[in-house]
């Protein structure tokens, strides 16, 4: 499967967090052989739409810190959660504005879930790069290009053929309160509704709207 091309990158980042859901996001060994490695199906986004966004971390401008998300898109933004714990971001474009979607939790090696533990180690931003072995040197990594140790490949073409059983749901983000209500409420987190590797509360799940594929 080849990676995704640049232009599906180059969007507003609340399509691209739907899009993604689905996809495959392949993290190759040291020496780029795929078959070593690991694939993960995406499961649950959360889009960052820029600057404006008071939630995203280039609300406060371009920082050594946060380079990476004003592009060019199709880039990994790995960034620090409270400090402790890496998160794996897809950057949206156009190239020179900010823009990210937040890989929130994946399946991965498509184990089957009676034989996982709970919680689940590709559920949640931290769980996910833990699992992944994705680190601050995968910053600017390019998600695609096939060479890349991460990148995102097509699988089915849409939600409907990856998970027919799993339309899509929407809600607030998570761990954004500092942000404002406005900001903090609202529904710019995607998941594949009842998957097993979705983070957060059952009731917050399920309180989420659902969506059509």
């Amino acid at each position: 499967m080849r990676p995704l091309p640049r232009i599906f990158f180059d969007s507003d980042a609340r399509d691209l967090a739907i899009h993604l859901l689905g996809r495959h996001l392949v993290r190759t060994s040291a020496d780029g052989d795929p078959h070593s490695g690991a694939v993960a199906t995406i499961v649950e986004t959360e889009a960052y739409l820029g600057s404006h966004d008071l939630a995203c971390h280039a609300c406060r401008g371009r920082t050594p810190r946060t380079a990476t998300m004003f592009g060019p898109p199709g880039h990994a933004y790995v960034s620090l959660i409270c400090g402790m714990y890496r998160s794996l971001n897809a950057v949206t474009g156009p190239d020179g504005t900010a823009g990210a979607v937040l890989i929130r939790a994946v399946w991965i090696d498509h184990d089957e879930p009676s034989r996982q533990r709970a919680p689940y180690p590709g559920s949640g931003p931290g769980r996910l790069t833990r699992a992944l072995d994705v680190t601050r040197r995968h910053d600017t990594a390019d998600l695609c290009e096939v060479s890349s140790q991460i990148h995102v490949v097509s699988g089915p073409t849409s939600i409907a053929q990856t998970h027919p059983e799993h339309p899509y749901r929407c809600g607030p983000r998570i761990g954004v309160n500092s942000a404002g209500p406005e900001w903090a409420g609202k529904p710019l987190r995607f998941w594949l509704e009842g998957h097993f590797a979705v983070s957060g509360t059952r009731k917050r799940n399920r309180a989420g709207e659902r969506c059509a594929n």
